[in-house]
């Protein structure tokens, strides 16, 4: 394997690659990939809500049932009503029914049925939204790897410090994403040269490892960005580095586009919208503003944003009040764009600790393994 170029902590691009939406339609390629997305990790809960109900775990069973209805579906909403105000329904109703069946309070048989029932849902919007062949396309699912796995080290960022899993449900999720994208990985191992498919199955064996041994999120970081580097490797293009002030505009651009659905009546939209700022944009802020200690900052600008004015945007406030709760977030986004920048010098401060003590885990993986 080429050697891995560490990114800098955290920053690493949701994006897909160039190669990734050119095999789409230029109008409607971003649209089917956030959706196809969205879709992929619904069943990263799916699958996370199956090993807590096998472990009669109650509290994180609720919440991996929860997270597609409660943030995924609002999402995938406006593409689901305008390919199919039925099909929306039955996505709706489906997920509603899985959140209140699967529990520990039923059978572990009653529960499968309903997260099996998701899954076919889940198959059935994919089919009509993102389409079969578009869905089948070996690109197509690289580049959705590249995003689980951009997404799981953020996620697993916000789980683990100090070698202690401080946010389980994080900790969780990261897992899942790692899962479903392995999952995919083996449905393209064919189409992949038989050299990167042997570097990226072990570097799977690394990362897994290092889940295990709770290793610094650097080191995760590391590991997930490798997989990433092969498959750009196989699509013949160069990996980059997204800058946090990036993620600092994206937002900037949908609470400003926000306002104007709302203005205009379009609330799924809007809450699409918002869905999108924090998900795809402002989870990867999170780490970097905690590293910089400001973790106060962050998580108020997490309430604002995830909590409060989706909540405002259901319960239907006035126009003038959400544009009031979007200009507050403007303003922290300032203060936001200020601090970020510092992160980069930190990075590279830690860069040579963070590739030995990566080099040191793998090695050790990789020994017990044969052993």
């Amino acid at each position: 394997m080429k050697k891995v170029t560490m990114t800098s902590i955290l920053i690493t691009s949701v994006l897909l690659s160039v190669t990734f939406t050119q095999v789409v339609s230029a109008d409607s390629s971003q649209d089917k990939a956030n959706f196809a997305s969205a879709l992929e990790e619904t069943l990263g809960h799916f699958w996370a809500l199956e090993q807590n109900l096998d472990d009669n775990n109650a509290e994180l069973a609720l919440i991996h049932a929860t997270h597609p209805i409660a943030e995924l579906y609002e999402s995938m909403k406006p593409e689901l009503k305008i390919a199919s105000p039925d099909l929306d329904v039955q996505v709706q109703e489906t997920l509603m029914e899985l959140q209140h069946r699967a529990n520990t309070e039923v059978s572990r048989a009653q529960a499968q049925q309903a997260i099996d029932d998701a899954k076919e849902v889940v198959a059935i919007a994919r089919s009509t939204i993102v389409g079969d062949e578009l869905s089948q396309n070996p690109e197509f699912k690289m580049g959705l790897i590249k995003v689980l796995l951009e997404t799981s080290i953020a996620e697993y960022a916000e789980a683990v410090s100090d070698g202690v899993i401080g946010e389980m449900a994080e900790f969780q999720d990261g897992s899942a994403f790692v899962w479903r994208s392995q999952q995919i990985f083996d449905e393209i191992k064919s189409e992949v040269p038989t050299h990167e498919a042997e570097e990226i199955d072990e570097l799977y064996v690394d990362l897994w490892t290092a889940y295990d041994v709770r290793v610094d999120p650097s080191d995760v970081d590391t590991i997930a960005s490798g997989i990433i580097h092969e498959f750009d490797e196989v699509l013949g293009i160069e990996s980059e580095e997204t800058n946090p002030l990036d993620y600092v505009e994206n937002i900037r651009e949908l609470l400003e586009q926000t306002k104007v659905e709302y203005a205009n009546g379009d609330t799924d939209l809007a809450l699409s919208l918002v869905i999108r700022a924090y998900l795809d944009n402002f989870e990867f802020l999170e780490a970097p503003l905690i590293e910089l200690d400001r973790k106060e900052l962050s998580e108020e600008v997490e309430i604002m944003l995830r909590d409060e004015l989706r909540d405002m945007i259901k319960n239907g406030e006035s126009i003038s009040k959400i544009d009031s709760q979007i200009d507050a977030i403007l303003v922290k986004m300032d203060t936001i764009a200020e601090v970020v920048p510092e992160f980069g010098t930190i990075a590279m401060m830690i860069l040579v600790v963070s590739i030995i003590s990566i080099i040191v885990v793998t090695s050790k993986s990789r020994i017990s393994i044969r052993v």
